[in-house]
């Protein structure tokens, strides 16, 4: 109804006469006659209400991506504890469960090994005690008379102990080594079992955060990814990412979009007027409060550009006005009384300066500098420049006009 009223509006005052004659050619123009009147010029927008202030539901501080399963329907009523979203959890429940049974395999190598080692110790102990008592034995034969054996019998006595000093150094040098080499590999097995360990403890503690619970009472929201895109079952999820929110009772404003093309004149302040799609007869009155510095797509799939806005309600009633209601809107980008208005089309730009083409009564058409003031995405103020009858030209002569 607004863009039938809109489009009268704009046919009763933009008037097409034929027949006008010029001095250089005889073409026939579009024009426009200028007249004062009031109008309001606005911007239209789309949106939703959001939440300033609530209790986020998001994944643990845990890495990888996760995939949902199962989320609470969006909106509804929930309780603190309630489970909200499941996320599929198979594929690390095999991963935890090998890690497992890597784990016990660990252990019984590390028993082994210590049991392996145990022996070989015993064995070596074993035979530095059988060393030490054949050199007690031999050093002994060393210090008999030698009227009891023969020269060649001492000789070989002193050397077989001097080999088992040897024999005994050697078995010492085993022992020592073993020893080393023993520690030096429980340490790395040992290791290993902690860092085998570790990876359970963090597999556990992502199924631990499979399910996500309510933080406190209220209506649940879906969240969304940074290109915009609600989470639902069947998204992928990564550590920390929040895939909800518990908004706070009353504490809410409005998101709107307005196209890049269409934001002519939107500035922080301005007032905005709103219609919720669940209350139709219901208006809503803001101010933007924010602004965002550029413009960009609403998802990764459209490249159509959008300005977002940010307005605060003045009057909110938190029964009527719920965190996702769609809006529309309309922007008041400014007020006038009185005001010479042009169609977009018919202004000019030349270096800055301003000009429009004005038809005069003997047919004659002249370029003529103006000054503006409002602007929409169709409607400009001229405030300086033309007088009330003067005819304006909707589009540029052929031919230059002669200075």
């Amino acid at each position: 109804m607004r863009t039938l009223k809109f489009l009268a509006g704009t046919l009763a005052f933009v008037v097409l006469l034929g027949g006008v004659g010029c001095s250089f050619d005889t073409t026939e123009y579009s024009k426009v006659i200028i007249e004062p009147r009031d109008h309001r010029f606005f911007v239209r927008a789309h949106g939703e209400i959001i939440s300033t202030k609530s209790d986020s539901v998001q994944l643990g501080n845990v890495r990888g991506e996760f995939t949902i399963a199962w989320m609470i329907s969006e909106y509804s009523e929930v309780k603190a504890g309630d489970v909200v979203v499941r996320f599929d959890n198979a594929d690390m429940v095999q991963v935890r469960d090998r890690s497992l049974l890597q784990l016990e395999r660990q252990q019984t190598s590390i028993d082994n090994f210590i049991n392996s080692s145990f022996g070989e110790r015993i064995q070596l102990g074993h035979e530095d005690i059988r060393v030490d008592g054949e050199i007690d034995i031999a050093a002994i034969y060393t210090l008999l008379d030698d009227d009891m054996f023969s020269q060649n019998e001492l000789i070989e006595q002193v050397g077989n102990l001097e080999y088992l000093r040897q024999l005994g150094e050697f078995v010492q040098w085993q022992i020592e080594t073993h020893d080393r080499r023993s520690d030096a590999e429980v340490i790395r097995l040992e290791a290993n079992l902690q860092n085998t360990e570790q990876q359970v403890e963090s597999q556990q503690e992502i199924l631990d955060n499979m399910e996500i619970r309510s933080p406190s009472d209220g209506t649940f929201i879906y969240g969304s990814s940074w290109w915009g895109e609600k989470y639902a079952p069947g998204k992928t999820v990564w550590g920390r990412s929040q895939v909800g929110q518990i908004p706070v009772r009353g504490m809410i404003q409005t998101k709107l979009y307005v196209l890049e093309v269409d934001a002519v004149g939107v500035e922080v302040g301005q007032e905005v007027v709103m219609r919720m799609h669940s209350a139709l007869d219901q208006q809503i009155t803001g101010k933007i409060v924010d602004i965002s510095h550029i413009a960009a797509p609403l998802d990764n799939v459209d490249p159509t550009k959008y300005f977002t806005l940010f307005v605060d309600i003045n009057d909110i009633d938190a029964d009527l006005m719920r965190v996702g209601s769609t809006i529309d809107a309309e922007i008041i980008t400014g007020e006038l009384e009185g005001a010479y208005l042009v169609p977009q089309q018919a202004v000019f730009i030349d270096k800055d300066q301003a000009y429009v083409y004005v038809i005069e009564n003997n047919g004659d058409i002249g370029e003529r500098e103006v000054t503006l003031g409002h602007r929409s995405p169709t409607l400009i103020e001229v405030v300086d420049g033309l007088e009330t009858g003067e005819a304006v030209s909707l589009v540029a002569p052929e031919d230059p006009p002669p200075t």
